[in-house]
């Protein structure tokens, strides 16, 4: 059986050993450090979420405060005033009376 004698000297080795592990270390430092952006961003995120539904909640507090001294819950659209003039009701015209199909008043 052939033997190889290899000298290798310990500088040389201690050299490629280290840039072995740079060179691995390099990409994955930089996968890293794009996650963790990646994850403070989906963090800031899920923040403005919670903030924003808890503005709502107040809003939505602070609107049941107030009404609940109403004791009607119903806000009528068209309120009568003092404001308004009475309405006249509208005249009816005799001809139509007696057009009608049915016949009836």
């Amino acid at each position: 059986m052939p033997s190889f004698e290899i000298t290798l000297d310990l500088f040389v080795f201690g050299l490629m050993l280290l840039a072995a592990v740079l060179v691995g270390y390099l990409p994955r430092s930089g996968q890293l450090r794009r996650k963790s952006k990646q994850i403070a961003k989906l963090e800031c995120e899920m923040i403005q979420a919670h903030a924003e539904l808890l503005e709502t909640q107040r809003e939505l507090c602070e609107l049941e405060a107030r009404l609940k001294d109403i004791t009607n819950p119903v806000i009528a659209m068209n309120s009568k005033t003092s404001d308004d003039p009475p309405q006249t009701p509208l005249p009816e015209r005799d001809g139509m009376l007696h057009h009608r199909p049915a016949g009836s008043r």
